[in-house]
């Protein structure tokens, strides 16, 4: 699986809304049940959570970028290869605890007390 893991993660295969395990398959020179049993057994997960797990720490680092800020949910979310803010939600508070408007809202915040102590150096 760290063989799948660095494939899909270097050529950002989760990105593409329709990524599936057949690309993979391809991209590892297997088939997509080998895929399927693997994930099973070394990450105890299935498809679609495998994809997500890339997709959130996508969106953790696209959603603090400046370029992004002003970016819908929405559009950040389909940036990161899902389908709806609804989907990257679930699957974010699945694995973090945490809904998407209220992650970016705590950067935020964190961004201006950041920017805040900076200017405090500064003067």
């Amino acid at each position: 699986m760290e063989r799948a893991d660095e494939i899909v993660s270097e050529k950002q295969l989760f990105l593409k809304p329709d990524f599936s395990k057949r690309d993979l398959a391809i991209e590892l020179r297997t088939n997509r049940t080998y895929i399927t049993e693997a994930l099973s057994t070394c990450r105890q997960c299935r498809w679609r959570e495998y994809v997500a797990s890339f997709r959130v720490k996508h969106f953790l680092k696209t959603a603090s970028l400046e370029e992004n800020r002003r970016l819908t949910l929405e559009g950040i979310a389909i940036k990161c290869g899902f389908g709806s803010a609804k989907t990257l939600n679930r699957y974010l508070m699945q694995e973090y605890g945490i809904r998407a408007t209220d992650y970016r809202k705590n950067l935020s915040t964190s961004l201006r007390a950041e920017g805040s102590a900076k200017t405090a150096t500064l003067s």
